[in-house]
């Protein structure tokens, strides 16, 4: 498998599409009724389905080709979740990996919960850091590189690696632009 950084995936057909974010949890109840559950990911894994953005025929002529271009589930690509793309004053945090590189990160927030999700494909020339560092933004992996102090914070917009979640793609025509799809779904890669 490799990733394709460019093309991203049609942003027409992506502002129509259903995609969000999913857990992994185990519940096991005993005999008395009292539930134990696990978490089995930190992190939860993005899915959805991209059927609901094709419009008319020429966004059906881009998917297809789109799709042929990475061959089915075989090669993962960019895609930007409408729902989740930005990063605000004050969401953007910087983790260190060394003295002079960081990881970009998003912290979603409510009340006094705090969750971190890693953000590896940033979009390149939107990324702002915050420090008195000089620094580049590698937009392939969301590591930052610099000198001088490490920066605090940043703002930009990120993109979803992802990849097809169906090797056959089989639109039935209905009509003049009408198409019917049974799925088209997309899963989050984790990198």
């Amino acid at each position: 498998m490799a990733f394709i950084e460019t093309p991203r995936f049609p942003e027409s057909i992506g502002a129509g599409s259903q995609f969000g974010p999913g857990y992994s949890t185990s519940i096991a109840r005993n005999a008395g009724g009292f539930e134990v559950n696990n978490q089995n990911w930190s992190m939860p894994l993005y899915q959805g389905n991209v059927i609901q953005g094709v419009k008319n025929q020429a966004e059906l002529d881009d998917l297809l080709a789109f799709f042929h271009g990475v061959a089915g589930m075989h090669n993962g690509f960019r895609f930007k979740n409408f729902n989740d793309y930005q990063v605000f004053a004050g969401q953007g945090a910087i983790v260190a990996i060394d003295g002079t590189h960081w990881q970009l990160y998003k912290n979603y927030t409510f009340a006094a919960m705090v969750t971190f999700r890693k953000i590896s494909k940033p979009v390149a020339g939107t990324v702002v850091l915050a420090g008195s560092g000089t620094y580049s933004v590698d937009s392939t992996t969301g590591i930052v590189t610099g000198t001088g102090p490490a920066p605090t914070s940043w703002t930009g917009e990120f993109d979803f690696p992802v990849r097809f979640d169906i090797d056959q793609m089989m639109p039935q025509w209905i009509s003049f632009e009408l198409y019917d799809w049974t799925s088209i779904a997309i899963t989050e890669l984790r990198l």
